[in-house]
């Protein structure tokens, strides 16, 4: 054990990656399987943001409350997202990662589907739970291949496209919601299974579940597990734990860092829109036609930023750049949230959005290049695993119902922008705090190969 403890606290990030000291250019399949991932991370975020388009016609049909959504569009995603991460985390270090991605494809398209089937709160919390754990694989086995495949000094660029799928799907839902709910509304109630005169809504979730069954075909088929299909390395015996007794301190800033931001960061993202048609009072074709784009523009301005952005961090802070891109943008995350959802005017809260999504997407491919840069290459599935659980747990689950809780019984239905400043005036500058006293901690035990 002391063997694996001292290897893992002196490991560098070149002696760390295989891909440190293999080909230094990526070839066209390599770029393939990012397109493909992309893809994935586009459908996955459909699936998942589509809910926050939906909320006011579903709280009209299910009779729910503020509270009650808050639980369906964050705990109920985050309650086997935490368990489901850490598992399949693990299994991706130690399985293959492409037939365990189209697996937990499968499952969120299906969940996807039953959502649309709901017949109240308990029903939509279950279908919601197991959207969660089929997207608890995406990321950690993206980024695992991903890393496998690019040597670190390039895998920036790579993980910004692939986050920019968030932010491709995040604003897709909500244009192609739109024009599906103004579609089908003309012609409904429908007539489904278990469900007599169902409202638009429901056919939504039932037709973009579709989607899931060929795209997880096409991962199995055309994704091949390894660049040159070599055999990578297995964790050692007690190698995680090893890891995280030798960096502890580190791994508790960055863990409460994270905790923070994402408080801040998804109850925005969230309930952004309802913000948008209660306080602003704009409707629900009118926020898909201009946050729509935002979260699409902003987003992947933002993620195509972070490769750029990290290289002129590392020619200043050198090898703490990584630490560093997640700090700064976090840190302006704080005041541009805090901001945001109380300026006078409907315009400029639409054009706030681009600003928010532009700071947010950074900061979220940030967590990710930390991540291959702390995490040696054989714990990368369960570190990621872990973020993400961390992540949905507390802001996607707790800060979405924080917001809610916050609206129904201290400001109101049309003080639901109160509520996203509340929370921002919280948890954005006691994250971006966190993550400088993170970078301040680490960085020296962690050499990134150099552009």
């Amino acid at each position: 054990m002391r063997e694996i403890e001292e290897m893992t606290a002196t490991m560098t990030i070149e002696e760390a990656s295989p891909a440190a000291s293999g080909p230094r250019t990526a070839g066209a399949y390599d770029w393939y399987v990012v397109a493909i991932l992309f893809s994935v991370s586009v459908l996955g975020y459909i699936d998942r943001v589509i809910l926050s388009f939906l909320v006011e016609d579903i709280k009209a049909d299910l009779s729910l409350s503020d509270a009650e959504l808050g639980a369906v569009t964050g705990m109920a995603f985050a309650v086997l997202y935490v368990f489901g991460g850490v598992f399949i985390g693990r299994m991706l270090d130690r399985g293959r990662r492409v037939t365990i991605l189209a697996a937990c494809i499968l499952v969120w398209s299906v969940a996807t589907a039953a959502s649309g089937l709901a017949t109240g709160f308990v029903t939509l919390f279950i279908a919601r739970m197991f959207v969660g754990v089929g997207e608890a694989g995406l990321n950690p086995a993206a980024i695992g291949i991903i890393s496998s495949r690019f040597p670190q000094d390039k895998v920036q660029k790579p993980i910004g496209l692939f986050t920019t799928g968030l932010y491709v799907g995040g604003g897709m839902a909500m244009m192609l919601g739109a024009h599906l709910l103004t579609r089908f509304a003309a012609g409904g109630p429908y007539d489904l299974p278990f469900i007599d005169s169902a409202e638009p809504w429901r056919v939504v979730f039932l037709l973009l579940a579709v989607p899931g069954l060929f795209v997880a075909l096409l991962v199995q088929s055309s994704v091949r597990e390894e660049r040159g299909g070599g055999q990578r390395a297995a964790p050692a015996k007690g190698e995680a734990l090893a890891f995280a007794r030798a960096n502890r301190k580190l791994i508790v800033l960055l863990a409460l860092g994270i905790v923070s931001w994402s408080m801040n960061n998804y109850g925005l993202l969230n309930w952004y829109p309802a913000m948008l048609m209660r306080s602003y009072e704009m409707t629900p074709g009118l926020v898909a036609t201009t946050y729509g784009p935002a979260f699409l523009l902003g987003g992947i301005a933002g993620c195509l930023a972070v490769h750029p952005y990290y290289k002129w961090l590392r020619s200043r802070f050198g090898d703490r750049a990584a630490y560093y891109l997640s700090f700064s943008s976090m840190a302006v995350l704080a005041v541009t949230t805090l901001v945001g959802p109380i300026v006078p005017t409907v315009q400029l809260a639409v054009a706030m959005s681009y600003v928010n999504l532009f700071v947010s997407s950074i900061s979220v491919a940030s967590i990710f290049v930390l991540i291959v840069a702390v995490v040696p290459p054989t714990l990368r599935g369960l570190y990621t695993g872990l973020y993400m659980a961390l992540v949905n747990l507390t802001g996607g689950a707790f800060g979405s119902v924080m917001v809610g809780l916050l609206t129904d019984r201290v400001y109101g239905a049309h003080g639901l922008n109160l509520s996203l400043t509340t929370m921002a005036a919280a948890f954005g500058p006691l994250g971006a705090l966190l993550m400088y006293l993170a970078s301040r901690q680490g960085g020296a035990g962690t050499r990134i190969a150099a552009d």
